[in-house]
C-alpha cells in the first residue's frame, strides 16, 4: 500500500496537533494504525452567502472488498441556510441528506468513524481542505491520517505503462481508463465507493506486475 503523508508543512502541522491532543479523547487518532482496513473519503463543498455547505462520505474497505454497509454520510453547514439554486444543486449532486450543523458532536462522529485508518480518495488534499478547516475550528486538529491520493496512484501507474501518453486528469476519465464502474452517479457516497474500487483495481495491477518481475 502506497501511503502519502503530505508535504513537510503537513507533517509538522500533524505533529503539532498530536502534541496538542495528547491528553484529549482524540489522542488515539494520532497512533499508527496496525490493521488492514482503509477508509475511502469524498467531500464536496458549495460556497454559500453565509458559510459553505460540505457533504462528506466515508466508506470502509479492505484489500478484498468495499463495505458499503459501513458508511458515514452527512451534509454539514448552517441548518438555517436560505433556499437557493446553489443549495438545491448541492443536494441534487451529493444526495447526502439535509444540512446539519457542523457541531463538535457531528464532527466527532465523523473522525471516530474514520478512526486512525489510512484514508484513500481522489485528489485528497484539495477535496478535504474545507473539512479540515471545520475540524480545526471545532476540534482543534485536522485529519491526522496517512493518506493515499488515488489520483497520484493513477498517474504514476499510467506513466509506467504508457510513458508517452498524457494521463487523463478527471475522476471519470480515470475510472474509464481502468474499467472501474461509476457507482451512484455523482453522489458523494458514489464517489467514495468508486474511489475505493479504483484504489483496489490499481493495487491489484501493481501486485500482478511485481509478481511478473
Amino acid at each position: 500500500m502506497a501511503l502519502f503523508s503530505g508535504s513537510l508543512r503537513t507533517v509538522l502541522r500533524r505533529e503539532s496537533d498530536r502534541r496538542r491532543c495528547a491528553d484529549s479523547p482524540y489522542a488515539w487518532l494520532f497512533q499508527p494504525y496496525m490493521g488492514d482496513e482503509l477508509v475511502a473519503l469524498a467531500c464536496y463543498e458549495t460556497p454559500m452567502a453565509s458559510s459553505s455547505v460540505i457533504s462528506v462520505a466515508a466508506v470502509v474497505l479492505s484489500q478484498q472488498q468495499v463495505r458499503t454497509s459501513r458508511a458515514f454520510v452527512a451534509t454539514l453547514g448552517r441548518a438555517d441556510q436560505p433556499d437557493s439554486a446553489s443549495l438545491r444543486r448541492h443536494h441534487m449532486l451529493c444526495q447526502a441528506g439535509e444540512v446539519t450543523d457542523p457541531s463538535s458532536d457531528s464532527l466527532s462522529a465523523l473522525v471516530e468513524f474514520i478512526g486512525n485508518r489510512p484514508i484513500v480518495g481522489w485528489q485528497l488534499t484539495q477535496r478535504i481542505g474545507a473539512l479540515n478547516t471545520l475540524l480545526r475550528q471545532r476540534l482543534s486538529f485536522a485529519l491526522p491520517n496517512a493518506q493515499v491520493d488515488v489520483a497520484k496512484l493513477h498517474q504514476r501507474q499510467l506513466r509506467r505503462l504508457r510513458p508517452v501518453l498524457e494521463a487523463p486528469n478527471t475522476f471519470a476519465q480515470a475510472l474509464a481508463c481502468w474499467q472501474v464502474p461509476t457507482i451512484g452517479g455523482q453522489s458523494v457516497l458514489g464517489e467514495a465507493t468508486s474511489s475505493a474500487l479504483l484504489y483496489m483495481r490499481l493495487q491489484r495491477i501493481m501486485a500482478e506486475q511485481h509478481s511478473d518481475e
